[in-house]
């Protein structure tokens, strides 16, 4: 029942610039800690993070903040780098944020031009009577631990997007896939929310107000080129990859919705779905078949969490109902949802 190995072969090799372990090194340098043997157990060098555009793996980014939060003995690392970084290293992202027009335009364009930084996570936007939900999903669930990662982000966007209104605010509520058994008080003081650990994603819910505020530094004339940057980077990252790949990185994010046509596919990306089936054709595969094999890994990797139910998962894959989530998978592999999730020694 694991996924093949192949599959997560490629998940391994997941790419980011490395901008959250680079602000972790200089933060172990301006705090005495020698991090050249993290650096080394992680599979990383100085360079690497400093000098190489590169980039580098998403596992060893992950492997070397964890390594650094228990060498300094430090469970609050993550949201203390985040505290303290300079916001514009944060590099692209920032300035397409600090160009745009109010926060809502400004998550959009995160939203858009995320894979330019970080191949793993997508942000969701949605809408909720008087709140905004921002959910941010993982490309593969990691057995590793990924903690300071995910509060480093959370604490940086919040940073990014007072600094940019000018207002000082915090969400309503948070909540973080991963857990935690201590530091729960000054948490909340950080982060200056209730906030929740162990559930399904990490998400926030801002007040729908928050979304109409005003950039200060709007500058549509800037902004414009740095979308066409942004552009030209993803163009740049989906032909390294393959057009399977991108195809999987954008029915990730829009499984949820159900909206997984090939034409909602296509129109993100730019291009007609005759040129769309044709180009996947040439790399040897389909539309069908690509999001039929990216439902066949989730499934197997959600099953793996029993936080999830069958309904949510079937939620999480885009099917309407869970009695079409069962038929396929039972077409994968021969067995139901339940029974697999029951009977399986790898997803107990």
């Amino acid at each position: 029942m694991s996924a093949p190995q192949s599959d997560i072969s490629q998940f391994s090799f997941l790419w980011t610039r490395g901008i959250a372990a680079r602000e972790t090194l200089y933060f172990l340098d301006r705090n005495g800690f020698d991090g050249e043997p993290l650096l080394s157990e992680a599979e990383l060098s100085r360079s690497q993070l400093t000098q190489d555009p590169g980039g580098v793996s998403v596992a060893s980014q992950h492997r070397f903040i964890e390594l650094a939060a228990t060498e300094t003995n430090n469970p609050l690392l993550g949201l203390q780098v985040a505290a303290e970084m300079e916001l514009r290293d944060i590099g692209l992202l920032y300035y397409l944020a600090a160009s745009s027009a109010t926060v809502a335009e400004a998550l959009e364009h995160l939203q858009r031009y995320a894979a330019t930084t970080n191949e793993e996570i997508r942000l969701e936007i949605s809408e909720q009577k008087n709140e905004s939900l921002l959910t941010f999903r993982r490309v593969l669930t990691h057995d590793a631990p990924i903690r300071q990662h995910s509060e480093l982000i959370a604490l940086a966007l919040n940073r990014v997007l007072c600094k940019l209104t000018n207002r000082d605010f915090a969400p309503l509520r948070m909540t973080f896939a991963h857990t935690r058994n201590s530091e729960f008080r000054e948490i909340h003081r950080i982060l200056r929310c209730p906030v929740e650990f162990g559930q399904i994603t990490d998400c926030w819910v801002l007040p729908r107000s928050v979304m109409d505020l005003r950039i200060i530094s709007e500058d549509r004339h800037l902004l414009q080129i740095l979308e066409a940057h942004g552009d030209d980077l993803l163009l740049k990252r989906g032909s390294a990859a393959g057009l399977r790949s991108v195809v999987e990185n954008h029915l990730h994010g829009i499984l949820p919705s159900g909206e997984v046509q090939a034409a909602t596919v296509a129109k993100q990306l730019g291009m007609s779905v005759r040129s769309l089936r044709r180009h996947l054709a040439q790399e040897g595969t389909s539309f069908g078949d690509v999001l039929d094999g990216l439902r066949n890994r989730l499934a197997v990797r959600y099953l793996e969490d029993k936080r999830i139910s069958v309904q949510q998962i079937a939620w999480l894959l885009g099917y309407s109902e869970a009695g079409a989530f069962n038929h396929a998978f039972k077409r994968w592999t021969g067995t139901s949802p339940g029974r697999a999730r029951n009977t399986c020694p790898h997803l107990e």
